[in-house]
């Protein structure tokens, strides 16, 4: 899916794939207009385009991209269509700022070693620094895919989360995670600890319910009277 339009055709043509459509409909449920959300691991731009209609002209998208080739094709995609508040990074989501090893593989890529994965350099920051050097001081949401470097990220954005406390919508990679001697558990267990609710999502059947042994994605949230008590404390 390297150049689209994102209209009433190309929505038809993504019920084709349930997770594509899955995670459109549950991130157009949850977005309302004026926000701000980071999204890591843009690819190509179809949750991203996807994202930027639902915010609004008031709202805006930080897209993270690092492969070369993604990136490429996620500029030009936002190009197409027109879109003007999305912001584009060729940049990973990690634990650490700087130059990181990356595997791409296929429609996808991470830092873990896939099958003839081919190994690129890429430069990557983590979500701390990313919101302190763009000066993020409301940041409403998070979309990730980050193909098993989700709990990484995670670790270290405890300051952002527990003060900003965004909501965030992840894609979990049980077998990228297991390499890498994590589990969804870990994941879910790190994020209870910053004082989120955690929830699974099977983005391909949104309409039953899910466990995390099978779910295709956490949806992280807090309570609003919790959020608000932290960002009083803040002030």
């Amino acid at each position: 899916m390297t150049e689209f339009t994102f209209n009433a055709a190309f929505r038809h043509e993504l019920r084709e794939s349930a997770h594509h459509y899955g995670e459109l409909v549950f991130l157009e449920s949850v977005l309302r207009p004026g926000m701000t959300v980071i999204e890591g691991g843009a690819n190509r731009g179809v949750t991203a385009i996807a994202i930027a209609k639902a915010v609004g002209t008031e709202g805006c998208v930080h897209a993270l991209e690092p492969v070369p080739e993604y990136f490429d094709a996620l500029q030009q995609n936002v190009s197409r269509n027109r879109i003007h508040n999305v912001a584009l990074y060729n940049l990973a989501l990690s634990d650490m700022n700087g130059c990181l090893r990356f595997y791409k593989h296929g429609e996808g890529s991470g830092v873990t070693r896939a099958k003839d994965a081919e190994s690129i350099r890429v430069q990557a920051t983590t979500l701390s620094a990313f919101v302190s050097c763009h000066g993020i001081s409301k940041l409403d949401f998070i979309n990730l895919d980050c193909e098993g470097s989700e709990l990484s990220i995670f670790r270290k954005a405890s300051s952002i989360l527990k003060e900003q406390t965004p909501p965030i919508f992840c894609e979990v990679h049980r077998d990228y995670l297991k390499m890498m001697k994590q589990s969804v558990q870990d994941v879910v267990g790190l994020l209870r600890t910053f004082g989120y609710t955690v929830q699974p999502i099977q983005v391909e059947d949104l309409n039953n319910d899910s466990n995390f042994e099978h779910c295709s994605h956490v949806y992280a949230s807090m309570s609003s009277s919790e959020s608000r008590n932290r960002k009083k404390k803040r002030k």
